[in-house]
């Protein structure tokens, strides 16, 4: 005879489906936004109209239903109640017993449920794509776990399967604005599996990407030779599809260089003025691409010099003329003597990157005595399909050599992919020699750019050197750390090259 019942039931006792109705019915009428969420589903909002609370043959049942899909449960117990929440122990179709939540969306502290609920159904959805692609291969883990040991984000489910000898370390991206992000998590992911793996063990990257994504991954994926990854992509669509697509069939970088350069040069008498100025602590002028001077206090801009004319202040700008630029003297003497009250962990993070670029603009030589001061360029590229966080640098060496230079002053596991994104970008505008204008005073040099990645020596995040280590060897990348009292007075404390390991992190390894 079948059993129409499920075993791990026979451990579960239903509570009294009239009180369970009763505290049911109380959250709903509590409740400004109700939602529920069945584990391995997306959340789904209780819209009036739209779900049903009764009891039937002395069990209580739920049901909510939209446009896209339906739910059904016997609800067996309430195991936990809080503020806006309830957690329950369900009976799913066919006997299963499962985990069922009743949570207000209009609750910041309850948001946090809808979040983890969706990561676990994008995880549910990757491994039945996985079953899909890959029907002969054993799933032996797989996780949406944020494990901050090893940099693993919850944003992004990792797998590892295999067959035989055979390992494939996957990771997929949820949506089209991660895709960024993915790559330094997959790295790290299949660098972790690679070191649980005996030599003679084969390991291979499956990257699974949603659809019209892809393009940015694909052309990291060229650079990233040193070790070999054996990468494949996939793309999914809506209802969790997935095919796999070649890289090389994504189409070209998609990126915009700047048309437009202007030297800023000043008249000997305002070149006396800036230097006065310049010798203010904090305070940095830095030539801009249209051709004016952006003159800044701990990377704010007070002051823009453009033309003939000058714009004044903070919030509230007024228009000068180059004869009044005492004023600007005046100003900046203010700021500064306003800057011991200043706090810098309130007023000025916004700014810190600003000035930080500013130091370096000043100080070229120390980070390669190569470098000339002047041109040096900001964000000469204009990125598609988003904004970038980071400070670009773009300077030439006496020889006409390009260097891209790559500022952050935090911790951050995507700079090495993010200064890998300007290289590239960049090598391939000198490829097609579009880039002469920028550097009208010598001929740009047709080799590939240099990569300097630029913080203060403990902001460099420990994973930077794990991602390195798959750099393509054309890729002459440079870390270089300054001082952490930068604002003072900026010293280099070390250069690594590469994926290069700190002596004192050997010494650690060592031992």
């Amino acid at each position: 005879m079948a059993k129409f019942h499920h075993k791990s039931l026979r451990r579960q006792s239903a509570q009294n489906p009239q009180n369970l109705f009763e505290a049911v019915q109380s959250f709903l009428a509590s409740s400004r936004a109700p939602a529920l969420v069945d584990y391995g589903d997306e959340p789904i909002a209780l819209e009036q109209g739209h779900y049903n609370v009764e009891i039937r043959s002395g069990k209580l049942m739920i049901e909510v239903w939209n446009e896209q899909r339906s739910i059904s449960r016997r609800i067996l117990s309430i195991d936990r109640t809080k503020p806006g929440l309830i957690d329950c122990t369900v009976q799913r179709f066919g006997g299963a017993a499962g985990k069922l939540t009743l949570f207000d969306l209009e609750r910041p502290q309850t948001s946090f449920r809808a979040a983890l609920a969706t990561r676990q159904s994008f995880a549910e959805q990757f491994r039945r794509m996985l079953q899909r692609q890959l029907p002969a291969w054993e799933i032996r883990s797989l996780s949406s776990a944020l494990d901050l040991r090893r940099s693993f984000s919850a944003s992004f489910p990792r797998a590892h399967l295999c067959r035989g000898l055979d390992h494939v370390a996957a990771l997929a991206c949820p949506d089209s604005d991660s895709e960024p992000a993915v790559l330094a998590n997959a790295i790290l992911w299949y660098d972790y599996l690679r070191g649980r793996l005996d030599a003679k063990e084969r390991l291979a990257l499956h990257l699974f990407l949603p659809e019209q994504s892809g393009n940015l991954t694909a052309h990291r994926l060229r650079w990233l030779t040193a070790r070999r990854l054996g990468a494949r992509l996939f793309r999914f669509s809506d209802q969790g599809m997935a095919g796999e697509v070649d890289p090389k069939d994504l189409g070209n970088l998609e990126t915009k260089l700047t048309s437009q350069y202007t030297p800023f040069e000043p008249a000997a008498e305002l070149k006396t003025s800036l230097s006065r100025l310049m010798s203010t602590p904090g305070l940095v002028c830095c030539p801009e691409l249209d051709g004016s001077l952006s003159i800044r206090f701990r990377g704010c801009e007070f002051a823009r010099i453009r033309g003939s004319g000058i714009v004044l202040g903070i919030e509230n700008r007024e228009e000068l003329s180059i004869s009044e630029l005492h004023k600007v003297e005046n100003f900046a003497r203010h700021l500064a003597s306003l800057a011991p009250e200043l706090r810098r962990e309130t007023e000025l993070p916004v700014f810190a990157e600003k000035w930080f670029e500013g130091a370096i603009r000043g100080n070229l030589q120390m980070l390669d005595a190569d470098l000339l001061a002047d041109p040096v360029h900001g964000q000469v590229l204009t990125f598609a399909g988003g904004t970038r966080e980071l400070i670009d640098l773009v300077a030439i060496s006496r020889s006409g050599r390009l260097t891209i230079i790559e500022l952050k002053t935090s911790e951050d596991i995507h700079l090495p992919l993010q200064g890998l994104d300007y290289w590239m970008r960049i090598r391939w505008h000198a490829e097609r020699q579009e880039l002469g204008h920028l550097f009208p005073g010598g001929a740009v040099a047709p080799v590939s750019p240099k990569l300097l990645l630029v913080a203060p020596a403990f902001s460099f995040h420990p994973t930077n050197e794990i991602v390195l280590r798959y750099f393509s060897p054309e890729i002459s990348v440079e870390r270089i750390g300054v001082n952490s009292d930068w604002e003072s007075g900026l010293r280099v404390v070390f250069r690594l090259q590469g994926a290069e390991v700190p002596i004192s992190h050997q010494e650690r390894n060592d031992t």
